[in-house]
């Protein structure tokens, strides 16, 4: 079995990746460093006997994500698993944050996973199998005036999810909309929050995984997954 995820080197997508891997499936990954891919490449492959092919892709650029696309389908007519990981915390108020913010967080936590998800889900289609992991944040439902760019972002891939969810299954392929709540990645590195108080990456990684593995006729639509302790007021 095969399994593609984006921002496979860090966080959320390395325990991902980690945790597929450990059951056995061979990986296309990709990530913005080609030395951490590379790593990446090695230890999974040393560890669990498994194939692992990576390309290094800035999906901040269409370009990038396309090309990453077409080395999908050049390594691996099928594909079992996507996991649409690749995203981007932005902070600011809507009004005082860059002009151009906006339309980056939308490139980068949605319109990468749309455009990837076109070119690799009609084969999925094809084989009325397949499932689809789209990786959002608790800001899918909530709001957070310091980071508006970002919850806007994740409400557009909430609604993008549904639509989503609805085309694929009439083909018999899975869509779920993981919604974790604060969990700990590089990206809270000088941030004034208690650490503790952080989901763990292993923890969303292993519950995709249990959705994976729910049987033929059922989908978990939407994984929410909270912390006990609010991080923020």
């Amino acid at each position: 079995m095969i399994a593609v995820i984006t921002g496979a080197t860090k966080g959320i997508g390395k325990a991902i990746a980690e945790r597929f891997a450990a059951a056995g499936f061979d990986l296309v990954i990709t990530s913005r460093t080609q030395s951490d891919l590379v790593m990446m490449k090695k230890k999974l492959e040393s560890e669990y006997l498994i194939d692992v092919h990576i390309r290094q892709a800035d999906f901040s650029r269409k370009s990038d994500v396309m090309l990453f696309a077409e080395h999908v389908k050049k390594q691996t007519p099928v594909i079992d698993v996507l996991v649409n990981n690749v995203g981007q915390y932005y902070t600011g108020k809507i009004l005082d944050a860059p002009a151009d913010q906006l339309a980056e967080a939308m490139q980068i936590n949605l319109f990468a996973a749309h455009y990837l998800t076109g070119v690799l889900a009609p084969g999925m289609k094809a084989r009325k199998k397949g499932h689809i992991f789209n990786i959002a944040s608790i800001l899918a439902k909530e709001f957070r005036e310091e980071a508006a760019s970002y919850t806007i972002s994740k409400h557009a891939m909430l609604a993008w999810n549904k639509l989503l969810f609805e085309e694929m299954r009439q083909h018999q392929v899975k869509v779920t909309l993981v919604i974790p709540g604060s969990t700990y990645s590089d990206s809270w590195k000088g941030m004034n929050i208690d650490f503790s108080t952080l989901i763990q990456p292993e923890d969303i990684a292993e519950s995709i995984y249990q959705c994976f593995n729910l049987s033929s006729q059922a989908v978990m639509e939407e994984l929410v997954i909270q912390t006990l302790k609010k991080n923020f007021d």
